[in-house]
């Protein structure tokens, strides 16, 4: 855990050290920097970017993104947003930037796929009867999304609520289908998952976060990137598509 970290540094640091006085800003603003550059937090911090990201390094992360990504858990859910330009770079350096970033998670992601796995979801959607879809934060457009090519297909198809609070009662017949990039709406809502638990029916989860729990079936796309894992989902889901037209025609 991030303040266990940080708690080790506070508790026997000087109070007069640049460590304490980043420990003591970062514990402090835990919510917010999930939302912020690193320019940005090492400003309010008083110290260098470089000395924030050594720092970082020291507490164990691989650099600040993955700090940032820790912190997402610790911020309101409508708070988070992402970053995916850098205020220090020219326009069209940015643009080159995240073009090629976005190519390179889309690369990985497609290399390291399970194939067998993408195989077996697209048997159960075609034989599936009625499908249901959860989803939130930034997956929840993937979800309208996928609804509607499925839809294509004759597919009766149900986006639940944000929170699982409907009373859903899946024929064995039908399939869940559950969208999440790294698993944020089960950490911070534990209710989520015992709900997840709870349905009795063929569940799949789609994710990036191979180690996150789900009591049914899984199909990981693998991560590069976190901060353009969703743009990593959405072609698994596009390959998922096609696979399914494929099968559809056979």
């Amino acid at each position: 855990m991030i303040t266990e970290r940080l708690d080790e540094i506070l508790s026997g640091g000087n109070k007069d050290s640049a460590d304490y006085q980043m420990a003591k800003w970062l514990k402090d603003h835990l919510a917010v920097i999930s939302t912020q550059t690193l320019k940005v937090t090492a400003e309010q911090c008083g110290v260098s970017a470089t000395m924030l990201s050594g720092f970082v390094h020291s507490l164990g992360f691989g650099d600040y993104r993955d700090f940032r990504e820790m912190c997402r858990e610790y911020a309101p859910k409508s708070a988070y947003r992402r970053i995916l330009f850098d205020d220090e770079a020219s326009l069209a350096e940015n643009i080159e930037t995240m073009t090629q970033r976005k190519v390179d998670a889309i690369l990985y992601s497609t290399q390291r796929l399970g194939q067998d796995r993408m195989r077996e979801l697209a048997w159960a959607v075609i034989k599936a009867k009625r499908i249901y879809i959860f989803a939130q934060g930034y997956t929840r457009p993937l979800a309208h999304y996928l609804r509607t090519e499925l839809m294509l297909y004759g597919k009766e198809v149900e986006i639940t609520d944000r929170e699982l609070e409907n009373d859903y009662r899946p024929s064995k017949d039908d399939l869940f289908i559950f969208l999440s990039i790294i698993g944020q709406s089960f950490r911070l809502n534990p209710e989520i998952a015992v709900r997840v638990n709870s349905i009795r029916a063929n569940k799949w989860l789609v994710t990036c976060n191979e180690e996150l729990e789900f009591s049914g079936e899984r199909w990981v796309v693998p991560a590069k990137d976190s901060d353009y894992s969703e743009f990593s989902l959405h072609h698994a889901l596009d390959l998922l598509l096609a696979l399914i037209q494929e099968m559809e025609n056979e």
